[in-house]
C-alpha cells in the first residue's frame, strides 16, 4: 500500500496533466459537432475492424479458401438464377448446384447482380435486430439492397458506410417484405412479432387462398429489392384474423438467423427507374 501511495505522490503532476487532458478531450468532443462526428466515425470503424479481425480468425479455421470458392460459385449461380425466366425459375432452398448447370438458365437480360460478403456482427435476441456487413460504398453497396445467403433472405441494407453497412434483419419490428405462397399468385407481407427468431409471420393473405401446412413461402417479386422466388420458409400454423377475411400464417425460416456468415447483396439494376416511375404515380 505504501508503494502505491508513493507512486501516486511522486507522479502526481504527470497524472494530473493526463487527467485534465482527457477531461478537455471529452468536453471538446461533446461540444463540437465536427469533432463528435469524427470521433464516432473513427470509433465505429475501429469497432467494425475488431469484429472483422475475429471473423477472419474464424474463417481461417473454417477452411477459408474452400469457403470463398464455394461462395463465389453460389454467387454466380444465384445471379444467373435471379435473371432467368419465370418459367425456368424455381425456389432453391440450397444453392449448391455447380456453375455449369446454371448456364441454361441465363437467358434474360441482366436485371440483378450479386456481390459476395460476410456478416461480421449479428443480433437476433431483441425486437429490432441488425447485422453488420463487411461491404460498403467502396464496394457499391447502398441503402435498400437485399441481402440473402444460400438458404434464403437475411435482410435489407439500411445504412452504408465506406467499408461497412448496417443491415435491417428480417427479425425487426419494422421489417415488411413482399412474399407469396409457392405455386400461387396469393401475396402477403412478411413481418416478425419479436418472439421466436426461427419463425416469422405472413399477413394479409386472403382467406380464399388454397394453403396448407408445409407449403413453401417465397419472395413475391413485387418490390425492387428482392427477385421473385427466393426461399423464405414453410408454413407451420394457419389461423384467421378476427374479421375472418385474411389468414395469419406462421412461417418457419429456412435460415438459422443466429448463425449467418457468408451472404450476397442484391443490386437491382432497374431500381432507379422503378423508383422514379413510382414517385410520379404517387404525386
Amino acid at each position: 500500500m505504501r508503494r502505491i501511495l508513493d507512486f501516486f505522490l511522486s507522479n502526481r503532476v504527470r497524472l494530473l496533466f493526463w487527467f485534465y487532458t482527457a477531461l478537455a478531450l471529452v468536453f471538446t468532443v461533446n461540444n463540437n459537432l465536427f469533432y463528435k462526428s469524427s470521433f464516432l466515425n473513427t470509433s465505429n470503424e475501429f469497432s467494425e475492424s475488431i469484429h472483422l479481425f475475429f471473423s477472419d480468425i474464424g474463417d481461417y479455421f473454417s477452411l477459408k479458401p474452400e469457403n470463398e470458392l464455394l461462395q463465389e460459385q453460389n454467387r454466380v449461380f444465384q445471379e444467373r438464377w435471379a435473371n432467368s425466366t419465370p418459367e425456368l425459375k424455381a425456389p432453391l432452398p440450397l444453392f449448391d448446384i455447380p456453375i455449369n448447370t446454371a448456364d441454361s438458365l441465363y437467358v434474360n437480360p441482366v436485371n440483378y447482380t450479386y456481390t459476395s460478403g460476410r456478416i461480421i456482427k449479428n443480433s437476433y435476441s431483441g425486437i429490432d435486430n441488425y447485422l453488420t456487413l463487411s461491404l460498403g460504398k467502396q464496394d457499391s453497396i447502398f441503402q435498400d439492397m437485399g441481402v440473402v445467403n444460400d438458404k434464403g433472405i437475411v435482410g435489407i441494407v439500411e445504412r452504408s458506410g465506406d467499408k461497412y453497412s448496417t443491415v435491417q434483419s428480417i427479425l425487426h419490428s419494422k421489417s415488411k417484405i413482399n412474399a407469396k405462397i409457392k405455386g400461387s399468385n396469393y401475396f402477403g407481407s412478411l413481418v416478425w412479432n419479436g418472439e421466436n427468431p426461427n419463425t416469422v409471420q405472413l399477413t394479409d393473405v386472403p382467406n380464399l387462398a388454397p394453403i396448407k401446412k408445409g407449403d413453401t413461402i417465397i419472395t413475391g417479386g413485387m418490390s425492387s429489392i428482392f427477385p421473385e422466388s427466393i426461399p423464405i420458409g414453410v408454413i407451420t400454423e394457419i389461423s384467421l384474423t378476427k374479421a375472418k377475411n385474411y389468414y395469419f400464417i406462421q412461417v418457419a425460416l429456412f435460415n438459422k438467423m443466429q448463425n449467418i456468415g457468408a451472404v450476397y447483396v442484391i443490386k437491382n439494376l432497374n431500381s432507379t427507374a422503378i423508383k422514379a416511375i413510382e414517385e410520379i404515380e404517387n404525386e
